[in-house]
């Protein structure tokens, strides 16, 4: 299988790094259960000018100062050794140098790095036959999952609501790798996806 997996919020535990960065630097107290939009930047109500000029300044540390998410790196390696682990990321291609530092950093295991510079997925992700999506934006699984493409949401307090057919909500790496371990994966991908998926590519062709 070709495995997509999202960078930050599911390998990378970037959000409550990008939390404490924000009311350090902004000089508020907002804790991660308050982050109900993962737009992060409208939830602190900052406009463009403020949100350039905290990236700017803080760039350095959001790169390189995530911490692991629990069990994604076992999981991975593990993974790895059976299907092709296709990271695919909405960060933008300038970062490559530093987030290929922080996977070699973390001993992350992977096949094919793609940095987007945009959140939507759904063509990338036709192209490179993604068999499922690891992701943690529900806008992003909605997207995936109406080309076809079966999404595990990582669950998070940004991306609650109701989830379409085929997107299934996880709690942690140790359920993925159950899913996969006891092949419980083959329900989650009927017929009617592939038919979805060859009528994506056949578009995406002409």
């Amino acid at each position: 299988m070709r495995l997509g997996v999202d960078i930050d919020g599911v390998i990378a535990d970037t959000f409550p790094l990008l939390v404490r960065e924000l009311n350090e630097y902004f000089q508020v107290d907002l804790a991660l259960q308050d982050i109900n939009d993962y737009n992060i930047f409208k939830v602190y109500g900052l406009n463009e000018a403020e949100m350039l000029r905290f990236l700017g300044d803080k760039e350095e540390a959001l790169m390189e100062g995530p911490a692991v998410k629990e069990g994604a790196v076992e999981c991975l390696s593990v993974l790895s050794k059976k299907h092709t682990i296709c990271l695919v990321s909405a960060r933008y291609e300038k970062y490559r140098s530093q987030t290929e530092k922080w996977l070699r950093k973390h001993a992350v295991p992977y096949h094919v790095l793609v940095l987007l510079g945009s959140h939507d997925k759904r063509e990338v992700c036709s192209r490179m036959a993604v068999d499922v999506f690891i992701e943690d934006s529900l806008k992003n699984a909605h997207q995936l999952s109406a080309c076809g493409i079966p999404v595990l949401l990582f669950d998070a307090p940004y991306n609650q609501g109701e989830l379409p057919p085929l997107v299934r909500r996880c709690y942690s790496w140790e359920e993925i790798f159950q899913l996969f371990k006891n092949e419980k994966l083959a329900g989650f991908r009927p017929e009617e996806v592939f038919s979805t998926r060859r009528t994506v590519e056949n578009r995406l062709k002409g």
